[in-house]
């Protein structure tokens, strides 16, 4: 019986090309596992290749690893009386390690002889050169030998299974093509490259099918508990699957909370901090603390609370009918430089997560070139570094629940972009050791300037709805035209959150804070207690913000010059537990500032 029409593509692939092919290069996605249609359970790469040259007459499979020489199927007398024919060894010779000139003999004996059906498949080759160095010399006469072998070799007819004459075909199982020597994998019409692709939908709707089998006595809710499952492990292979059906069984975690076995095989973590009571009120009443933190921004915070609200809700994405794979929230603060953009994203950190530390920041203008990739991600193998990871891939992987801020991101390279794409995309980034590191749970921040027009000195600069409009469309043209990646701002969809100019009114309210946050510092480092008279406060608010073309940044820069500086000097002839009242601040003629102390 050789229907093979319900197997994966690329053994059907196989089982076609066998009357024209002598060599398979076979890649990708080959340490998962795989649906075959009249096993319950999903078989490895052997015993799938097993089961598609068996329907074609193959008596065995010899296997070579690099611990042991095996004949497949495991203990038939019959596979391994064929191996042996077609090798010339013995039962004996066989579950050793074998080396390359031995291996090299039976590539040459696979595929010249016309007396049995046997295939040779020789895997775990991508590992054999590790360290980025030139090929050795044995293995490079290996490649040779199988090279002229398949140019040498002829298909044969053999039992009834087929009526085309077919090769004994030698498979290679490896990472990637380029694993293998490129005049090897290109070199004749009779080597063939056989992808094998991560399961899609389809093949994980089928598996969670057959594992939440009995889950649930309802069959309406078993399919939608199945389908969840499948489009939560979008991008996983069927293997992690089944460990994840294992970790719910230990974990007693039922069908309705599937949820939160897949998080915690992703990231270790079983219950849901995103789904704390404490932490939702907190969130609920966030509109408060937020604008305590940043003034002058309340449609900005308030666009801000809702991204957050829906994000904490598990609301995002809700429209599409499916799990959303991304991050648990994005958020693409744009607007002038000074106005709090920064200072929202530590407030939000502080409100989910309890500390305003606990946030991960990068600022994106040390990521201009293209080779600091490698600091986000780790060096890949054969560079300097590699093994250590990336600066990005680490931090998340110690703090799968974390607020990452990436500021001014118009200014990283564009193959950082490309990583941001994927991580906005699927949820997760692959690091430079092949691991893969989840951001299904983080919430991601985006800071900009661009689009902010200039302001001519003496003019007021434009607001609310009116800046709102300019910096989208400026953000828009930006991507599409400078950086290239309209994808990217497509996945940031409506996140865009656009934070005004400071009013003169706000201005004044910040620089008194900072005013008010001086005299703390000054009590808490000198144990000096200052006070302030209101002429002098109202001096130094209004020079502090005679140019608010930096933000609140300028106005404590400004405050640091006039008044940070000249209070630090004079602070040196108080003693610890003396109290004094700043009476003056004058700009000397040499342009130094100075305090008067009552």
């Amino acid at each position: 019986m050789r229907d093979l029409s319900e197997h994966p593509i690329w053994l059907r692939d196989i089982d076609a090309a066998l009357p024209v092919t002598a060599s398979f290069v076979v890649s990708g996605n080959i340490r998962d596992l795989y649906l075959l249609p009249h096993s319950s359970r999903p078989k490895d790469a052997y015993a799938a290749l097993w089961d598609t040259l068996r329907r074609s007459g193959f008596e065995a499979i010899v296997l070579h690893t690099p611990s042991a020489l095996r004949v497949l199927p495991l203990g038939d007398s019959a596979a391994m009386e064929a191996a042996c024919q077609v090798l010339g060894t013995k039962e004996e010779d066989f579950d050793a390690p074998v080396g390359p000139d031995e291996l090299a003999r039976h590539v040459r004996s696979v595929l010249g002889t016309s007396a049995r059906r046997v295939a040779l498949v020789v895997d775990y080759v991508s590992q054999w050169n590790t360290s980025g160095e030139s090929v050795a010399p044995a293995d490079l006469a290996l490649f040779r030998t199988a090279l002229e072998s398949i140019h040498a070799a002829h298909s044969f007819r053999y039992g009834s299974a087929r009526r085309s004459a077919l090769y004994n075909p030698l498979i290679w199982l490896v990472d990637r093509p380029a694993d293998l020597p490129e005049w090897l994998v290109g070199g004749s019409d009779l080597i063939r490259q056989v992808p094998i692709p991560s399961p899609d939908l389809d093949d994980r709707l089928d598996l969670t099918r057959r594992l939440t089998a009995g889950m649930s006595p309802d069959g309406a809710a078993a399919e939608a508990g199945a389908r969840r499952f499948a489009e939560l492990t979008e991008g996983m292979t069927l293997r992690s699957l089944l460990e994840i059906r294992q970790l719910s069984m230990d974990q007693e975690i039922g069908l309705d909370h599937i949820d939160d076995a897949v998080r915690a095989f992703r990231i270790g973590v079983v219950t849901n901090p995103w789904a704390r009571r404490e932490l939702q009120q907190r969130i609920r009443d966030g509109a408060a603390h937020l604008t305590r933190r940043v003034k002058g921004q309340d449609r900005a915070v308030r666009h801000a609370l809702d991204i957050l609200l829906r994000s904490t809700t598990g609301m995002t994405g809700a429209e599409t009918g499916r799990p959303v794979s991304g991050p648990r929230g994005i958020l693409f603060f744009a607007g002038p430089t000074g106005v709090g953009k920064t200072e929202l994203a530590k407030a939000i950190t502080a409100l989910v997560f309890g500390d305003e530390r606990a946030y991960i920041r990068f600022d994106m203008s040390e990521f201009a070139s293209e080779h600091t990739e490698a600091r986000l991600i780790g060096s890949p193998p054969g560079y300097v570094g590699h093994g250590q990871g990336g600066e990005l891939t680490n931090a998340v992987r110690q703090k799968p629940f974390a607020l990452i801020l990436f500021d001014e991101i118009e200014k990283a390279h564009p193959r950082i972009l490309d990583k941001f794409l994927q991580i906005l995309s699927d949820g997760r980034l692959t690091d430079g050791s092949g691991a893969t590191v989840h951001f299904s749970e983080s919430l991601i921040v985006f800071t900009s300037n661009l689009g902010v027009p200039p302001v001519p000195d003496g003019e007021e600069p434009p607001r609310g709805r009116e800046l709102e409009e300019t910096v989208q469309a400026a953000i828009t043209d930006a991507f599409e035209h400078d950086l290239h990646r309209p994808e990217l701002l497509g996945r940031i969809g409506d996140n865009i959150v656009v934070f005004d100019y400071i009013s003169p009114d706000i201005a004044r309210v910040l620089a008194s804070d900072f005013i008010d946050n001086i005299l703390a510092r000054a009590h808490q480092t000198r144990e000096v207690r200052l006070r302030i008279t209101d002429d002098v406060r109202a001096h130094l608010v209004e020079e502090a913000i005679a140019d608010l073309s930096k933000g609140g940044r300028g106005i404590g820069r400004n405050l640091e010059r006039i008044l940070v500086n000249p209070l630090a000097r004079a602070l040196f002839d108080l003693e610890p537990g003396r109290s004094a009242t700043i009476t003056d601040v004058r700009r000397e003629e040499a342009g130094w500032y100075t305090v008067s102390l009552a």
